[in-house]
């Protein structure tokens, strides 16, 4: 599948907001990090300390994924560009298909654009986190290339 990015608007990006915030904290939730009952503050906190500017926040790049054919947005993906030691390099913060796209080559086809813009912004790496959980997606950055650097590990203590 043929996909290009979008940069958001404020409109898509306020939509994304609140729709991947809830997402996140249930994410959150279910690997294990965070308990039921403050999950959603901890997203909101979360986002707001990573996006303090919103769109305009430094270095960050938000875009919708749209399917070329159809002109549809199908997903959206969030890189950021981060200097450490002299050296550039990107971080997806945030990668996603939404409903009845999902399956169809668009993740893939996104990474692959977002790889395009990482390098053309001056890094020389392209990072990413995956819940332990998410099976599906460490299949598919596992076959794009993607190696695991490290693992956190949690073990819950009775009381």
């Amino acid at each position: 599948m043929d996909v290009s990015l979008k940069a958001m608007s404020a409109a898509s990006f306020s939509a994304y907001l609140k729709w991947v915030i809830p997402v996140y904290a249930s994410d959150n939730v279910a690997s294990g990090r965070w308990d039921q009952s403050d999950a959603l503050e901890r997203a909101k906190m979360d986002y707001a300390r990573l996006l303090p500017k919103g769109l305009n926040s430094p270095d960050d790049h938000l875009f919708n994924i749209i399917e070329n054919a159809s002109n549809i947005n199908v997903g959206y993906i969030w890189v950021k560009i981060e200097t450490h030691f002299g050296k550039k390099s990107a971080f997806i913060y945030d990668v996603g298909i939404f409903e009845g796209h999902r399956r169809k080559g668009f993740a893939k086809s996104a990474l692959r654009c977002i790889e395009t813009v990482a390098s053309e912004l001056g890094a020389s790496s392209l990072g990413l986190h995956v819940f332990s959980h998410n099976s599906a997606a460490q299949a598919l950055y596992s076959s794009m290339g993607y190696q695991v650097v490290s693992h956190n590990m949690k073990k819950k203590l009775s009381r």
